[in-house]
């Protein structure tokens, strides 16, 4: 693979609505994603409110004001990964602190995998689904407590 391949798939991958785009030849492998932020996409839809339950964090505190928590939800229909492949560490654990715009985990939906982002900053409470698990439009997967 030279730059101007490289390249081309690079403006491709900018010319399409396409979130990832795998490439192998032979030995030599390119993965490109397509981070929401950069393409001005619509913001994902506002944060659902968690209803209230007793939550024990990273340290063992436990707390039953969820007031402030929200949950992130699949924007469609697909199969919820961690990890950005097999063998591979997650994105975000649940105790990590999480950004605005990271990526905490993948929705495969028709052969792409669309990234599913952090709305705000804040600690990783809780990941809903298992890896591999199908999700639907609207199916909670993260519950973030703000920052």
């Amino acid at each position: 693979m030279d730059h101007d391949f490289i390249n081309d798939i690079v403006a491709l991958l900018e010319r399409t609505s396409v979130s990832v785009i795998d490439y192998t030849n032979g030995d030599r492998r390119i993965r490109l994603v397509r981070s929401h932020r950069a393409t001005g996409n619509a913001p994902a839809d506002p944060p659902v409110q968690n209803p209230a339950h007793t939550v024990v964090d990273a340290n063992g505190a436990t707390s039953t004001d969820s007031t402030r928590r929200h949950t992130i939800d699949a924007g469609m229909v697909g199969t919820f990964y961690r990890a950005p492949g097999p063998n591979q560490p997650p994105f975000a654990s649940p105790g990590d602190r999480v950004q605005a715009g990271m990526t905490l985990g993948l929705v495969e939906a028709m052969k792409l995998l669309n990234p599913i982002e952090a709305d705000c900053d804040g600690l990783l409470a809780e990941i809903l689904v298992s890896d591999g698990a199908p999700v639907a439009h609207d199916t909670p997967l993260f519950v973030i407590d703000p920052a």
